[in-house]
């Protein structure tokens, strides 16, 4: 059964904590599963301005359409990412230490960002390009 997760007073089904949770943002925008507190499960993501953050998912996907959750491959590894995330919490956002690195490290140990990736590949192939055009 598919959740419309845009709704904050909807209850939301458990998201296992340290699980890597992609959305529909244009720019690839990624978060970490934490755990629950209260009845209010957490997550951990990086945002320009406030940087790296706590947020109750109901507040997230006010802005975030969740359409990916890759969860952790044992109990430890989510433990283990929820911890890297939490490590990050007050990191600064920067272009090149944006939420997808932040979300990565968390989720597989190492910082990664597909779009940074996708950018400057293609930043390449355009200098490639204009300097051969002659």
């Amino acid at each position: 059964m598919l959740v419309d997760l845009r709704h904050p007073a909807q209850t939301f089904p458990l998201i296992p904590t340290g699980s890597l949770i992609q959305t529909n943002s244009k720019l690839g925008h990624e978060l970490v599963a934490g755990p629950v507190f209260g009845n209010q499960q957490v997550v951990g993501h990086k945002e320009p301005g406030p940087g790296a953050y706590p947020e109750y998912i109901g507040s997230a996907v006010q802005r975030y359409q969740i359409t990916r959750v890759i969860p952790p491959v044992s109990y430890e590894h989510g433990m283990v990412s929820w911890q890297r995330m939490e490590q990050q919490f007050g990191d600064p956002w920067a272009a090149l230490d944006n939420c997808q690195h932040a979300a990565r490290k968390a989720y597989y140990g190492v910082p990664e960002s597909p779009t940074v990736t996708g950018i400057a590949v293609g930043a390449g192939l355009l200098l490639l390009w204009l300097a051969n055009r002659n």
